[in-house]
């Protein structure tokens, strides 16, 4: 299905040009202060068919000169400013790189890539920042506003000098947007909505650094959505769709100021995805991966939209036009993904209910203590609201690792569901929990009495599977929830090992072995999808 094209947004990163060392750094040396005795002043230019209002101007760096560059006491370093229709920018900062590069005052050494034996001495770093251009546009918008300067000053320029682009260039920041009609986009923020329930679900998990941040209150109004956040590191980025492996920031924001007309475009909301170098351990990506990168962001996007239950074809009422966003369709569609959340979730019920049912009474009075006073107690706090000793409960953490844990001296549940379900069982009017694997598993439609000492209802917690029968097909179906790989480099369980890890649990049931392998089987490839077999099939 066709889906909405996004649009660019934020962009920061750093374009790097060794093939001709400093040339270009002096060339807009001897434009500026030859050409414009220091600084251009505003000029506008149409470039492109579009008018830009175009400067360039200098500050003082830090570096101090060389022996053989005609400079007094410190390097000087070069701004270009390019702002075109709307909101359409772009920043150019050039500097200088060489290697032994020293401070002017203490004599400190700066560190530059030109310090690699592998790479010249010598190069011209131009740190970009800009908005609603695409990436590439952005070397390309240099050359031009150099070339309308150098005419502006009567003076020549050698453009080539910044056009083979070094594979050292990189991007820090990069964004990409779609504005939504107000109240659809509310779906996206709500407590059923993707940001919420990726949080829930991820928030807590063992490792994870999933933060989510929610601002209410605009400055002229309160809207549900006006400033939320869902900060996903690149550790738990493959929790969400499979084979991405970039932190990133899910958005939904309105302006500063939100206008109160409907018909406004700034009366709704942006959504967007923000890939940041600060959410991938400092690491930045590669200039040459940029396709790569939109390819991540916009799957994120549109995916987590369909989560959300909105509609992501362009054309109808959905998306809202602006100077930047087009709302048209995609020249090419991304990949669909099933929404993770149902798996995490079938995963953290099946953990609940196999750890509940082996409770101890001094892990039921840890458990009752821990939501009456609180997640995040201090081990030494929480024996003492139990009534039990600390010894007492490090072994309950032991015992029940998986759905509680010591972070840094606080204990709390691993994960947001996990809290709720636990909390829901204990607030109950049957507030023990003698008897919670039996409610907890009402959730998942399981009969834990006839199923204590099932092998094959062990199976099926383990891999979130539930068995059908049809009484009008006469049509047994086992359905598996989790991904399966299908090869034996696949790094998920394969499918014909885990139906044969059913059949000796069934066997050892005492069950008919013929009655499972006439089954019909569904499971979830490693890329999400739907597939389906005969258990006789898969199992020989």
């Amino acid at each position: 299905m066709t889906h909405v094209a996004t649009s660019p947004h934020e962009l920061e990163g750093n374009l790097n040009f060794f093939e001709n060392g400093l040339s270009p750094y002096w060339a807009i040396s001897k434009l500026l202060f030859h050409g414009f005795d220091g600084y251009s002043g505003e000029m506008v230019r149409e470039i492109a068919g579009e008018e830009w209002t175009i400067n360039l101007k200098y500050q003082k760096s830090g570096i101090a000169p060389r022996p053989q560059d005609d400079v007094e006491e410190r390097l000087y370093e070069f701004r270009i400013g390019a702002y075109g229709d709307g909101e359409r920018k772009a920043n150019f900062h050039v500097r200088p790189r060489f290697a032994g590069m020293e401070h002017y005052e203490d004599g400190d050494e700066i560190t530059s890539p030109c310090d690699s034996d592998d790479l010249p001495n010598e190069a011209t770093n131009v740190k970009l920042s800009g908005s609603n251009l695409e990436p590439e546009t952005y070397p390309v918008l240099l050359r031009k506003v150099l070339q309308e300067l150098a005419d502006e000053a009567g003076m020549g320029i050698n453009l080539n000098h910044f056009t083979t682009i070094h594979p050292t260039s990189n991007i820090t920041t990069y964004e990409r947007y779609v504005r939504i009609q107000r109240s659809m986009a509310e779906k996206y923020v709500r407590s059923t909505g993707s940001l919420r329930r990726l949080f829930e679900l991820l928030a807590q998990r063992e490792g994870s650094s999933v933060v989510y941040k929610a601002d209410n209150s605009g400055p002229n109004t309160d809207i549900v959505g006006y400033n939320h956040r869902l900060i996903i590191p690149k550790a738990d980025a493959r929790e969400m769709i499979p084979m991405h492996s970039r932190g990133k920031q899910l958005k939904h924001y309105h302006p500063e100021y939100v206008h109160g007309d409907e018909e406004d475009a700034m009366h709704h909301p942006k959504v967007g995805v923000l890939l940041k170098k600060s959410l991938n351990k400092s690491r930045s990506f590669a200039w040459s991966d940029r396709e790569g990168l939109r390819r991540e962001i916009d799957e994120t996007l549109i995916n987590t939209l369909r989560w959300s239950d909105i509609p992501v074809g362009a054309g109808g009422t959905t998306f809202i036009a602006d100077d930047h966003f087009d709302a048209a369709p995609a020249e090419e569609d991304v990949e669909f993904f099933e929404d993770p959340t149902p798996e995490i979730e079938a995963k953290q019920d099946a953990l609940l209910i196999t750890t509940l049912r082996d409770m101890t009474e001094a892990d039921v009075d840890f458990m009752e203590a821990l939501v009456a006073d609180g997640s995040g107690q201090h081990p030494e706090d929480l024996a003492s609201n139990a009534e039990r000793g600390i010894s007492t409960l490090y072994r309950f953490l032991d015992r029940l690792d998986g759905l509680v844990r010591n972070d840094n001296a606080a204990v709390e549940f691993t994960s947001r569901k996990i809290e709720q379900e636990i909390a829901g069982i204990v607030e109950s009017a049957e507030h023990r929990i003698e008897n919670a694997a039996d409610r907890a598993a009402k959730l998942m439609n399981v009969n834990v009495r006839q199923s204590a000492s099932s092998a094959f209802q062990k199976w099926m917690q383990t891999y979130a599977a539930t068995f059908d029968f049809d009484p009008d097909s006469d049509e047994t179906t086992v359905r598996i929830d989790t991904r399966l790989g299908e090869f034996k480099s696949s790094s998920y369980p394969r499918v014909e090992d885990v139906l044969q890890e059913a059949k000796t649990a069934w066997v050892k049931d005492s069950r008919d072995v013929a009655d499972l392998l006439e089954a019909s089987v569904e499971w979830l490839n490693a890329d999400g999808d739907r597939r389906r077999g005969r258990v006789r099939s898969l199992t020989r």
